[in-house]
């Protein structure tokens, strides 16, 4: 099993490496949110998030959806060739449009302030928006191929 998984990590990783790139950032940064003291040092930048709920619980959060989506690319690649297959983009989708919103927040949160954040943000949101572009563009591409083999059938 560790082999299917490796190997069928190897086989997709390409293809999917802005995905797997913004799934560990994700969950990097909720587990540096989530550590014993304060992260978020000025208030004023993180104001529009900490409305919402704690820096604590945003870490959390941040954790669950990048581990969502690791397992979500893991899956993915490993089992490639099942009938899981054809669910695959939209449980890829829904993670990266759960970190478009995790994202979203950020921006929103340190525009509001003038901080060295408001300039870098801003990328992790548009690779975000660009992965779940691809996993929406992939389930176009499944639902044409199921297409095309009831027809041959």
């Amino acid at each position: 099993m560790f082999i299917r998984v490796v190997t069928g990590i190897q086989k997709h990783f390409d293809e999917r490496v802005v995905e797997w790139a913004m799934a560990a950032t994700g969950m990097y940064w909720g587990w540096t949110l989530a550590q014993p003291g304060k992260a978020w040092t000025n208030e004023a930048a993180w104001a529009g998030m900490l409305r919402i709920t704690t820096e604590d619980t945003w870490g959390v959060l941040c954790m669950l959806a990048g581990g969502f989506w690791l397992v979500a690319l893991t899956v993915n690649g490993t089992f490639s060739e099942t009938a899981y297959s054809r669910y695959s983009p939209l449980v890829r989708g829904l993670a990266a449009l759960g970190a478009v919103f995790v994202w979203w927040q950020v921006v929103m949160s340190v525009s509001a302030v003038q901080t060295s954040g408001s300039g870098i943000y801003p990328l992790p949101l548009f690779l975000s928006i660009w992965c779940v572009r691809n996993a929406w563009r992939d389930i176009g591409e499944e639902r044409r191929s199921a297409r095309a083999s009831d027809r041959r059938a």
